[in-house]
């Protein structure tokens, strides 16, 4: 039997809203969000870190971004 699924989209046109990288919940439009980015980096691959999250969410990755662009930059 021949099934056409349609257009693939999100079902039943629900309007599509990003995703938390952490905790993988949506994001609603509302919702205080942070956006981190790290540097590519060959060894330590951060950068599957980079996205939106929910600013609570977001708290330790960002002490974490601190940290290491404080290390980064030398103490001179």
């Amino acid at each position: 039997m021949f099934f056409d699924p349609g257009p693939m989209g999100n079902p039943w046109g629900e309007p599509w809203h990003p995703e938390c990288k952490s905790c993988r919940g949506v994001i609603g439009p509302d919702e205080a969000t942070e956006q981190l980015h790290f540097d590519r980096d060959e060894e330590h691959r951060l950068d599957e870190m980079n996205g939106t999250y929910h600013a609570e969410c977001a708290r330790p990755y960002l002490s974490i971004k601190r940290a290491l662009d404080a290390l980064t930059r030398g103490f001179f």
